[in-house]
């Protein structure tokens, strides 16, 4: 799979560089290399040093939550989403498998595993 599609990194001012990578989107698998198409995604935003900064949603699956009022999510809405979405996450991000590892350490499913307990505690602290 192009690596562009799955890594885009935005110049920001003062020189700071943000990078997103694709977490989500629709994927046709019929052939050997799968066809993104983008009406359904999500985004995961970082900073120069990887900290997560926010998600970017698509408005199709905005509009299936109403308790989100924007496309741009951080903080518990980024999390209750990643959670909500981390099955279908994980099977899309198993497609580009070697790079999710090399920035994560782990391949999606365990990665996903692993984080969503972390990321219920966080969310179950503050609301």
């Amino acid at each position: 799979m192009d690596q562009s599609k799955i890594f885009r990194l935005h110049p920001k001012s003062r020189g700071n560089l943000s990078c997103s990578l694709l977490l989500l989107a629709n994927a046709d698998s019929n052939n050997e290399s799968p066809n993104l198409c983008f009406s359904r995604y999500i985004y995961l935003n970082v900073d120069a040093e990887w900290n997560m900064l926010g998600i970017t949603i698509s408005k199709s699956i905005l509009s299936k939550h109403a308790d989100f009022s924007e496309q741009y999510l951080t903080g518990t809405d980024m999390l209750k989403v990643l959670i909500m979405y981390k099955d279908e996450i994980a099977m899309f991000c198993e497609l580009y498998c070697s790079q999710f590892s090399k920035i994560f350490g782990l391949c999606p499913t365990d990665y996903f595993e692993f984080a969503t307990p972390v990321w219920e505690e966080h969310v179950n602290a503050l609301d």
